[in-house]
């Protein structure tokens, strides 16, 4: 069977466009995969017990490498790409539940072991977490606000960056309004679940957002929450201690999760 000049030409052109987009996703997926092998090794490290077991959570750290290769990273690996391009993706990480009593009564005892947190990077200044929600990470400090767009929290560099202090914000999060921003991931990772602040039921579900510093843990409630372009956020005047999460909602456009400071307790504190 003949083919025209044209006819190969096309079906060269497909194949090298289909090579490419495998090659793309093939990239794609490892970044994102070991984004979340960075982010799960940080919870560990963060809920190690703070004594001397913290120093064994350093020793039984896994070279990123090798991990790739092991059955369960496998199986990680499998069932991270079905949720990023199956039923539940894009943009739609599954939420387990609505915030409870319990749930709330065991975040506001959480203690977090920022002493080896910071073994790994001395940036690190609190840790932010929101119960039954996808948003459970370290925050991170820079000297200016690009450093951590793409760098994860061990510093190295990431597509996905990192969730980070605003740099003229103080460390302990008595600024008037902290402000903490974090990427819109499609895969709902960092701040890829603000947007589901729109929905005032999901909002009366999930009000509570904790942040921990090492000599405090700080309760927000979620006020408000909007989509802006503005370039400078409008100020919170109520004269309250304010939480302000901000990612990227397509081009120029924000969106914005505000909460006021209701309590603030010792580590570990009921």
């Amino acid at each position: 069977m003949k083919y025209k000049a044209s006819t190969i030409v096309a079906i060269i052109v497909a194949l090298s466009v289909l090579t490419f987009a495998g090659v793309q996703l093939g990239s794609y997926l490892y970044a994102r995969m070991d984004d979340a092998a960075v982010s799960d090794e940080m919870i560990a490290i963060a809920d190690a017990p703070i004594d001397e077991a913290s120093e064994a959570a350093q020793a039984a750290e896994i070279d990123a490498d090798e991990s790739l290769h092991e059955p369960e990273l496998q199986n990680k690996l499998r069932n991270y790409t079905r949720r990023l391009f199956g039923r539940q993706a894009p943009g739609n990480s599954p939420i387990s539940g609505n915030q409870t009593t319990k749930s709330l009564a065991d975040a506001q005892r959480r203690r977090i072991n920022f002493t080896a947190l910071r073994r790994h990077n001395t940036h690190i200044v609190g840790w932010i977490s929101v119960p039954n929600m996808p948003i459970d990470y370290p925050i991170l400090r820079a000297n200016d606000n690009s450093f951590y767009l793409t760098r994860n929290a061990k510093r190295q560099r990431s597509s996905a960056g990192s969730i980070f202090l605003d740099s003229k914000a103080r460390t302990n999060f008595t600024s008037s309004d902290t402000i903490v921003y974090g990427h819109d991931m499609r895969d709902g990772s960092k701040f890829g679940t603000l947007n589901r602040f729109r929905n005032r039921t999901f909002r009366n579900r999930h009000q509570f957002i904790y942040v921990y510093t090492p000599t405090a843990t700080r309760k927000y409630r979620v006020s408000t929450a909007w989509r802006t372009t503005a370039v400078n956020l409008t100020p919170d005047r109520s004269n309250r201690l304010t939480l302000t999460l901000v990612t990227c909602e397509g081009r120029g456009a924000h969106y914005v999760v505000r909460a006021v400071l209701v309590s603030t307790k010792r580590p570990g504190a009921k």
